[in-house]
């Protein structure tokens, strides 16, 4: 059975190290800019942060406020090994802030 594995993590060099990681172990998925709710309730230019232009999200910012979300499909047997990953970055979430969570999948096609 497939699962799908979210985790969203502050960005940083820490982050980044972390997704170099994943991929030399095999694992291949999505990750996407996003900006806590607070963060950007708390930007004084309310506009300007609630609608992003393609380019602000290409960009490869290690501002404060800024996470990336990601998505990866897999089997579920090398789950473990995936959240293995994260937790030893992340330091169980101390040294990058974030969270993780599995769902399952009760369907799946394509070439992931």
């Amino acid at each position: 059975m497939k699962v799908l594995l979210f985790a969203v993590l502050e960005r940083g060099r820490l982050t980044d190290a972390l997704y170099s990681a994943i991929i030399a172990d095999g694992y291949n998925g999505t990750m996407i800019k996003t900006q806590s709710l607070k963060h950007v309730l708390q930007n004084e230019n309310f506009e300007k942060a609630a609608a992003l232009s393609l380019s602000e999200i290409a960009e490869n910012t290690h501002e404060p406020g800024q996470n990336s979300t990601m998505f990866i499909i897999v089997d579920e047997t090398k789950l473990p090994r995936l959240q293995e990953d994260i937790r030893k970055h992340t330091d169980n979430f101390k040294k990058i802030h974030g969270a993780m969570f599995v769902v399952p999948l009760s369907s799946f096609e394509g070439s992931f």
